[in-house]
Formats: structure tokens, C-alpha cells, sequence
């Protein structure tokens, strides 16, 4: 039986959740990806795709416009990883509350998800799959990573001819900080306005887009953030195929976030032995190392390296 879609109020917060999601976590969006609302079973390959950079040439008008070879990197996913955030909200908890528990919780269930997603992603990232790498030292005041590092990573990736467009960098809280208070930056934020003053989010930097991810894992070797376009890295997310659907005490529906196109499986029963309102955010997905050129990994140094 085919999932339901529709406009229920459960399917409007998850919508709005999703919405928060991919603003809090743009990097989804930043890498190779193939998003769907199809269902899948576990362990099958999802393609995604990856191009290759392109030249220029001479025209030459004996032979006029030829056209030159282009690359499109197929690249096998398989969809090894279902996670889930489950919550319940007992009769007593909604009795004694005056909110409703079930939609304030939704935000943080849907970003759980999310973050799952990211990490699995960085956990690709070390260097055997990219030998590329920068090393930052913090320093005693925590301001060694500044708009001059992100340079000299541009630098870097200009160097192999990874394309200016569509730069992305990801740092952990520690370095992401260290940016903010570089004094050039803080005079960015202020001529950006008030909303970047209050919302802490940087505007690009030296051609990339910078966010913030607090889950960001060592890898072995200090790993404090990445930098790159977007065939580095690939995911694809796809719905689980639940036997559960159509019974009458489970709703099962999917929501889709229209500009990414990412989805989730929301799931809602009752659980009438415990008098428990349920619901379930849940998705499959798989990850894999695109180009490896097109990734920069930041890594942290008692002495900062110079280039």
C-alpha cells in the first residue's frame, strides 16, 4: 500500500521541522546527493551522480566546435543505514503540560535525524579516501582560525582546480567560534544586519558557505571541519518499506521538503496498554566518497602549518 500524503497536522509539523533542519544543517544540500520518497529495501545501491571539471579550448574553425569529453561519475550507494527518533507522550505528561509535547518535540526529532545523516558523512572523511588536509593551530586565545585560513584553504583547493562555485565549509563549535571572532568577520556581520548579529550564522566567506557541526568526529586526527564542492561527497535517502502500512492502528505518511526534496517516514499509534501517544521520525540512507580532490580536510595543530 503506497504511503499517505497529506495535509494532517502531523504532516505540517514535520514539513516545518524538516524546514528547520536543512537551515540548520545546509551541508544535506551542499554535496552530491539523490533524495526520494520512494520506498527501498534495506541494502539495495541507490546511484548517485558526480561531474567532473570542466576546460575550455581554442576554436579552431577547420574542425569547429567540437565538443569535449565530459565525465559523469556514477557512484553506488547503498542504503545500509535506517535511523529513526522515536517519542512518546504519556496521558500524565499531557495532562500536567500546557504545550503540546508532541509538536515541541518534533524539531529536535526531526534535527536528530539529520545529524545522524552529517555524521556518518564526516566519518568518510579521512586519509586514505582524502589526502588533502590543512593544519590550524587555535592558539591560547582561540582565534587562529580566520578569514586568512579560509583563504589559504581556497587557496588549496584553487590549486587542483577545484571550481570557485558552490564552496562549502563545515567546522566543529571550537573553530566555527574562532571565525566568528575574527575582527573582519565581526565587521561582516555587522554590515550584514541585525539578523546575522542574532542568528550567529556566518555570510560566505572567501567563496564558502560556512555552517556549524557540533557532532563533528576526530577521525584519529584531529579532524575539526572539511571544505569542498559538491561531488566530494555523495548521499542518497530513500523511504523504508514498512509491512506496517494500512493497519488501523498505525498512520504512516511521508513528507517531503519541497526545495531539497529530502524525506521522512512519520509514523504515529497509540499505545493503549500505556496510555502513550507515539510518533516516529525515520529514514534509510547511505553515504560515499566522491572526488577526492574536492575535499579539503581542516585538521588541528599545536603549530599551524604554513602553505
Amino acid at each position: 500500500m503506497a504511503n499517505t500524503n497529506g495535509t494532517t497536522n502531523a504532516d505540517v509539523i514535520a514539513m516545518r521541522a524538516l524546514e528547520t533542519l536543512m537551515a540548520r544543517l545546509p551541508v544535506l544540500t551542499q554535496i552530491s546527493t539523490n533524495f526520494s520518497n520512494e520506498q527501498v529495501r534495506f541494502n539495495a545501491n541507490v546511484i548517485t551522480h558526480i561531474v567532473t571539471a570542466a576546460q575550455a579550448v581554442n576554436f579552431d574553425p577547420i574542425v569547429g566546435y567540437v565538443p569535449s569529453s565530459r565525465t559523469q561519475v556514477d557512484v553506488p550507494v547503498p542504503m545500509n543505514r535506517h535511523v529513526h527518533h522515536t517519542y512518546g507522550v504519556g496521558v500524565q505528561e499531557a495532562s500536567s503540560s500546557q504545550v503540546d509535547l508532541i509538536e515541541r518535540y518534533a524539531t529536535t526529532a526531526a534535527y536528530s535525524i539529520g545529524s545522524a545523516v552529517v555524521s556518518a558523512l564526516m566519518a568518510l572523511v579521512k586519509i586514505a579516501a582524502f589526502p588533502n588536509a590543512t593544519a590550524i593551530a587555535l592558539g591560547v586565545n582561540e582565534d587562529g582560525f580566520s578569514r586568512r585560513s579560509a583563504i589559504r584553504i581556497g587557496k588549496a583547493l584553487g590549486k587542483r582546480y577545484v571550481p570557485p562555485m558552490g564552496r562549502f565549509m563545515v567546522l566543529n563549535p571550537d573553530f566555527y567560534a574562532s571565525l566568528c571572532l575574527d575582527n573582519t568577520m565581526l565587521a561582516a556581520l555587522l554590515q550584514t544586519g541585525s539578523d546575522s548579529i542574532q542568528s550567529g550564522r556566518l555570510p560566505n566567506v572567501h567563496g564558502f558557505d560556512v555552517s556549524e557541526f557540533v557532532d563533528m568526529p576526530d577521525n584519529d586526527e584531529d579532524l575539526v571541519g572539511i571544505a569542498g564542492t559538491a561531488d566530494a561527497l555523495c548521499l542518497a535517502t530513500r523511504i523504508p518499506d514498512d509491512p506496517g502500512q494500512g493497519s488501523a492502528n498505525c498512520r504512516i505518511s511521508t513528507v517531503t521538503e519541497p526545495k531539497s526534496g529530502l524525506s521522512v517516514q512519520v509514523r504515529e499509534w497509540y499505545n493503549s496498554e500505556l496510555g502513550s501517544f507515539r510518533r516516529s521520525y525515520t529514514l534509510m540512507f547511505g553515504v560515499a566518497v566522491g572526488q577526492a580532490a574536492s575535499l579539503q580536510r581542516i585538521t588541528q595543530s599545536d603549530v599551524e602549518a604554513y602553505e
